[in-house]
């Protein structure tokens, strides 16, 4: 040994290391920078029968929500001592498919993920092979699955009862495929808060669906938005990145946010409130939710919870006035669930 110990004692630095005294500890850590020793972590599972990996599977990794998420899930694993190998489905069932088995395959220790398709029979099969499966950004309403996500019909719920108390009864919804857990979610919330407030849905939402959730296809719902006879006053969107289309999308046609047509956002993206004009949205916490599953693969949730709901918070900016008149300045604000005023700062309070 170059470091002139046992192996015994190489592996409790690398792996225990408040077990060796510091002036031990630092001789092997020199001695494996001098050999550019690398610890082979195959081996390692092989012996433990417990892998350092664990495996991330969510719609689109370069939309700024689910990279947010992910970062999340990176500082959980870090802070155990893992890896993560991440994969976008770009909701797509088949290749949600194709990722899962890969990742089955590398043998890592669970695997968070944003399910397109609602496949339980086949993720059951992946955790009775050894596998831990979290839902993120998803409720399992069968409870068979632990799950970390935001309250989707209520934040919808929000920015539709935000829209109907500033006079709103003509609203475009821009929509992914409802066969998307939480696009299904969002549209159940909006709905509801005009149903709530004794408007029939039918008369006052009109939902436009688009194959993907991001700016190109909300720039392309925009044609659709303002095919005659244009009677819509404001456009709530599923995402942030759908609404950032959205906007573009007017703005090149000559119709101006929110003088001409109110604009709502879903997950208060970095970009959103740099916006011009700033968006109105709903806050989830997505570092917070990747960050929470991590943990409960990892088994260091000490609060022992299988299933997770953050509260949404409506956050109000510059993109939103009340139908035909000037109303209230409330820009800033948030609402969170169960509450239906705007003030300053976080009000109403409740925890779901």
């Amino acid at each position: 040994m170059v470091a002139g110990v046992s192996q015994s004692t190489v592996s409790n630095v690398l792996n225990r290391p408040e077990l060796v005294a510091e002036e031990t500890r630092a001789r092997v850590l020199a001695a494996i920078q001098a050999t550019g020793f690398v610890v082979n972590r195959s081996a390692r599972t092989l012996r433990a029968g417990k892998s350092s990996t664990l495996g991330v599977v969510v719609l689109d990794v370069a939309n700024p929500y689910w990279g947010e998420l992910t970062r999340g899930v990176e500082q959980a694993a870090a802070a155990a001592g893992c890896a993560v190998i991440v994969g976008s489905s770009d909701e797509s069932p088949e290749k949600e498919k194709r990722l899962l088995r890969l990742l089955e395959e590398q043998q890592v220790r669970g695997i968070l993920l944003a399910p397109v398709a609602w496949d339980l029979p086949a993720l059951e099969a992946i955790r009775s092979r050894g596998t831990d499966v979290v839902f993120v950004d998803r409720n399992d309403p069968t409870g068979r699955f632990p799950s970390v996500s935001a309250d989707h019909v209520q934040g919808a719920f929000l920015a539709g009862q935000h829209l109907i108390a500033l006079g709103h009864r003509r609203v475009a919804f821009v929509n992914g495929p409802r066969s998307v857990p939480w696009c299904h979610d969002r549209a159940e919330g909006f709905t509801g808060a005009f149903e709530a407030a004794g408007l029939d849905p039918a008369d006052c939402v009109r939902e436009i669906t688009v194959p993907a959730m991001t700016a190109r296809a909300g720039e392309g719902s925009v044609s659709s938005l303002l095919d005659p006879p244009r009677t819509a006053t404001a456009v709530f969107c599923a995402n942030d990145v759908l609404a950032l289309g959205v906007l573009k999308g007017l703005t090149r046609r000559g119709v101006h946010v929110p003088a001409d047509m109110s604009l709502v956002g879903y997950d208060d993206d970095d970009f959103a409130e740099l916006l011009s004009p700033g968006l109105t949205t709903v806050r989830q916490d997505p570092y917070a939710i990747g960050e929470r599953g991590a943990r409960l693969i990892l088994g260091t949730d000490h609060q022992d919870r299988d299933s997770v709901t953050f509260t949404p918070v409506l956050v109000v900016r510059d993109s939103v006035e009340p139908a035909g008149a000037a109303g209230p300045d409330v820009r800033g604000s948030e609402v969170r669930a169960g509450d239906g005023r705007a003030g300053d700062g976080r009000v109403g309070d409740r925890r779901l």
